[in-house]
């Protein structure tokens, strides 16, 4: 992330067709916006330096000196447990010389940089430096105190970790507060997944993982269509969950029966959560978090996809199934996890397919911005929240290039 504000290399004007306000056509994103390294430095910015967003699954890391690395963008991160239980994320990168200090997953009582042996503890502060701190050789004027790995803001949403690299930005419960009473029933931050998420990289840009269901009885008709039939009124946009100024937007597939689910059996393959309605246990729940967020609430499980951002035309991706634990600890739990993750196996590739191929075509001379039908509201109101932050950062910007009164004045004076 650049610490210098930008402006937009595409004129912002240009993003005002993208931009539904209620009538009229609202059509695509421009091709550029997926494809362009400027512009993904503008985003970079715009989007990830000013908002929250996920970073993991604390029940991953349920003891104390469980860590999993990261990286946004140019930025490795920590994430770990400290001794109080609390989640911290820290700079990857150690405060000597910039050597990575951690990498994949594990547990560690304290941070050790495999380059000269600079240690730190698990809330990042330094402990010792050899040449520097080691009592036959202490440089009085190096002060131990004074080195800390950065600590990124960080607050946990239902067992999700979020961090920000803004400082005034309103906590998180201010953005997620109804979000977390409205899938209250699903009671998600009891529930964990059997293995920790992995993160894969992938060669297209992040925004390719926005959801929408438009693409459902098409691309995967024969896969996911076979499991879940969707009729004409299957997918309903207009839910409660959507939020579009706190990044909320959702729709539900309803379901032709109770406990419906895309397996080869029609139904879910574990027992369904008890302390949901009726009316949930008979609908899928999609709730993105913008910018990288995917929540699922299923009858039976929560599922979530996270992405981030690893270059203009890179990224991360990771999903994860979530359970009860009543859940996992039954004898059946890996069998039917196994079956139902083998029924979806076709839809996944499906995925992939189709990410890939919009990712190429976005990058042809011949690409275009598309008309959005009214099945592509979820496109819609993510281009919206895009388009703000867009806008803010251009405002940001601009401000930061204009004369300061003292200035103008000086120069009036001359």
């Amino acid at each position: 992330m650049s610490n210098k504000l930008m402006k937009s290399p595409i004129p912002i004007a240009d993003f005002d067709i993208s931009y539904s306000e209620g009538d009229g056509p609202v059509y695509s994103m421009p091709p550029e916006v997926f494809v362009d390294k400027e512009f993904y430095e503008f985003e970079m910015n715009a989007v990830w330096a000013h908002e929250w967003f996920c970073v993991g699954h604390a029940s991953d890391i349920p003891k104390s000196g469980d860590y999993y690395t990261i990286e946004v963008g140019e930025d490795p991160l920590i994430v770990i447990r400290d001794r109080t239980g609390s989640v911290n994320v820290l700079s990857n990168v150690c405060q000597h010389r910039g050597m990575i200090l951690l990498e994949g997953r594990g547990n560690t009582r304290r941070i050790s940089c495999p380059l000269h042996a600079w240690v730190y503890n698990i809330n990042g502060e330094l402990t010792s430096a050899p040449g520097l701190t080691d009592a036959d050789e202490k440089v009085e004027s190096f002060n131990i105190k004074d080195v800390c790995l950065p600590k990124i803001r960080t607050e946990v949403w239902q067992g999700f970790v979020f961090i920000t690299f803004d400082e005034d930005l309103p906590p998180l419960s201010d953005r997620l507060g109804n979000l977390g009473d409205q899938l209250g029933n699903y009671k998600i931050d009891e529930l964990r997944a059997s293995v920790p998420l992995k993160m894969e990289a992938f060669d297209w840009n992040w925004k390719i993982f926005n959801d929408e269901c438009y693409h459902c009885s098409y691309l995967h008709g024969g896969s996911w269509g076979e499991m879940y039939p969707l009729c004409l009124n299957s997918t309903d946009e207009m839910v409660k969950f959507n939020d579009i100024e706190n990044g909320l937007v959702s729709y539900n597939l309803i379901s032709q029966h109770i406990d419906a689910a895309p397996t080869n059996t029609g139904s879910i393959l574990q027992p369904p959560i008890d302390t949901l309605t009726d009316e949930e246990r008979k609908q899928l729940t999609y709730v993105t978090v913008a910018p990288n967020l995917l929540i699922v609430a299923m009858p039976d499980k929560v599922k979530y996809f996270m992405w981030l951002p690893k270059g203009a035309t890179e990224s991360w991706y990771g999903v994860s199934w979530m359970y009860p634990e009543s859940t996992l600890a039954l004898e059946s739990y890996e069998k039917n996890f196994q079956q139902e993750h083998d029924d979806l196996w076709q839809v996944m590739e499906e995925d992939l397919f189709a990410w890939k191929g919009v990712q190429k075509g976005m990058q042809s001379k011949y690409a275009t911005r598309g008309y959005l039908t009214s099945h592509e509201l979820v496109i819609q109101r993510l281009q919206n929240w895009l388009i703000d932050k867009y806008r803010a950062e251009e405002k940001r910007a601009g401000s930061e290039e204009k004369p300061t009164q003292h200035y103008l004045e000086s120069i009036l004076a001359e």
